[in-house]
């Protein structure tokens, strides 16, 4: 089964401890989503913007670990985009916060991992401290 990550677990070194059987596919960006920041990691629709993310083939034990690191079903919701990739969005999409340093670096990180444009990163936390200033 396939996992696109997006938020810290674009990073090899952070996935490789949490499921060490998952194998990096490769990173993209997926259309007409947005990266936001409610503290944590989340998207948005937005069809003038793309997600970057990161695809892991992962097993049923990364899928259970991922399930409690994300804290599913009441943190984060996991469904699959295109019938076959799983993603986590969150349940409470009503607030906007910024990320610790220590989680933003973390996505970075992960960025650069896989040659991922930061923009999208810079301007997710750039838009959650606008809206919580």
């Amino acid at each position: 089964m396939f996992y696109m990550a997006y938020g810290m677990n674009t990073n090899r070194e952070s996935m490789a401890v949490r499921c060490p059987q998952a194998k990096p596919m490769g990173a993209f960006y997926l259309p007409d989503h947005r990266l936001v920041f409610r503290g944590v990691a989340d998207f948005v629709p937005d069809v003038e913007s793309v997600l970057p993310v990161v695809l892991w083939e992962i097993t049923h034990d990364c899928l259970r670990s991922l399930d409690r690191l994300e804290g599913y079903p009441h943190f984060y919701n996991r469904r699959k985009l295109n019938g076959a990739w799983i993603i986590y969005e969150m349940v409470d999409q009503s607030r906007t916060s910024l990320p610790s340093e220590h989680y933003y670096r973390m996505i970075e990180e992960g960025y650069k991992d896989f040659g991922l444009d930061d923009w999208h990163l810079r301007r997710a936390r750039a838009d959650a401290k606008e809206l919580v200033a």
